[in-house]
């Protein structure tokens, strides 16, 4: 493509439901089969088509990384990096387990060193995402140090404890700089131009209801405290006024989850809208009502799976109970304490077996399928790229791509879409 023209160009997705529902049902019985280990091809046969069903212009996204890839990347990590972590971490215990003040000292840095890998995790996952990911048969890339990264999150990380989480936008900003200008396409760079005074002006209001919060939880506590009589056990205050106070808590408990929710909403519009690529701009037009209403009527649908699951559970069980009463009566050996013994050592283990197997497996695909895949529906057509659209100077990159796949972000379970 050689033209310039300045258009906006929508990214749009028509995977549907069904067949997404197929491989996740598929991949979900394999690996309960497989003790898990399908789940590195499990995750690659759900991208491929994610992958396929974006489409940017009139082409689509292509992913060609390999469950081989991952699989092998995994055994590496656990070999050379996690086993020897742990086992050294359990060596010094033992010897010094008993001194508080060694112990103190080894947990801590061993928290930090798991950290540190989840942090370098996160960074070498994306990378071989995104060089596994072509457009118009070029390939992303993503350039830079997994170890300065983990690094600077860490950083990052103790700054937003310090400040009990009021700097967080400089945290996110820092992070997505990091990464958004160490990303290719083909030979040619993203830019962002992300601020965190802009940031922050989205995240102070939905930062004050934590201490909003915590205010009310302090004064549950307090009223706890002082209705409490210890002579004679018991609350002396009338329990009208508890009942008050455990309404306004968990009204500011839902309060801080919509706020947040709405945060991370506008905070995805923001950070979209301050990438850039080739002097176009990305923007979204996610909106915070579409997501609430995707987790609302989601887990609404989930919760009378729920109760339906359970009920053929108990109807089940009731059943067979039943069955043996009829079976005991024929012969004339009524005895229920008898008949309950044998169904519980005869049945209930396997009927609970077959239930839990079927409610994994249904559980994981209703959750795949009405929360994970309409949220990426409602993510990737909220996009759009937005300018003088000129592609003739995107080539393919020259850099070698890794080998393995997300061995370290396996072990964390952090790969995803």
């Amino acid at each position: 493509m050689t033209d310039t023209t300045d258009q906006t160009l929508n990214f749009e997705y028509d995977g549907r439901h069904l067949p997404f529902a197929k491989i996740v049902v598929v991949n979900a019985i394999y690996q309960l089969l497989t003790a898990m280990i399908f789940r590195f091809w499990a995750r690659t046969r759900e991208r491929k088509y994610l992958w396929s069903h974006v489409r940017l212009g009139d082409d689509r996204l292509e992913y060609t990384g390999t469950g081989l890839e991952l699989f092998l990347g995994f055994l590496i990590v656990l070999a050379v990096i996690l086993f020897p972590v742990i086992g050294g971490f359990t060596l010094v215990m033992i010897l010094f387990g008993e001194n508080p003040v060694v112990f103190g000292i080894v947990y801590a840095l061993y928290i930090l060193v798991l950290v540190f890998l989840m942090y370098v995790a996160i960074y070498r996952a994306r990378r071989y995402r995104l060089t596994r990911t072509l457009w118009r048969g070029i390939r992303g890339t993503l350039a830079g140090s997994s170890v300065k990264y983990a690094l600077a999150a860490m950083g990052y990380t103790l700054l937003v404890m310090l400040t009990f989480g009021l700097a967080a936008p400089v945290m996110r900003i820092g992070l997505v700089r990091r990464e958004i200008e160490n990303m290719h396409l083909g030979n040619r760079p993203f830019t962002f131009e992300g601020r965190e005074t802009e940031l922050f002006r989205l995240w102070i209001g939905p930062w004050l209801t934590l201490p909003l919060l915590f205010g009310l939880l302090f004064a549950s506590g307090m009223y706890q405290g002082a209705a409490f009589d210890p002579a004679v056990s018991e609350f002396a205050e009338p329990p009208q006024i508890g009942g008050g106070v455990l309404a306004a808590t968990m009204i500011g408990y839902l309060l801080v989850i919509l706020a947040m929710s709405w945060y991370r909403v506008a905070e995805f519009r923001y950070l979209a809208g301050r990438v850039g690529f080739e002097g176009m701009r990305f923007s979204s037009t996610l909106g915070f009502g579409r997501v609430l209403w995707i987790h609302f009527t989601s887990y609404l649908l989930m919760f009378g799976f729920f109760v339906l699951f359970f009920a053929l559970f108990m109807g089940a069980v009731v059943g067979l109970v039943g069955l043996d009463m009829m079976v005991a009566a024929a012969n004339n050996e009524i005895d229920p304490e008898i008949i309950a013994a044998g169904m519980d050592q005869q049945r209930l283990g396997g009927v609970m077996l077959l239930f839990f197997f079927l409610f994994a497996v249904a559980s994981h695909v209703l959750n795949r399928v009405f929360v994970f895949h309409r949220m990426a529906h409602a993510v990737v057509t909220s996009l759009a790229l937005t300018g003088a659209q000129d592609f003739s100077r995107v080539t393919q990159a020259l850099d070698e791509a890794p080998k393995l796949g997300e061995g370290l972000a396996d072990a964390f379970d952090l790969g995803d879409f």
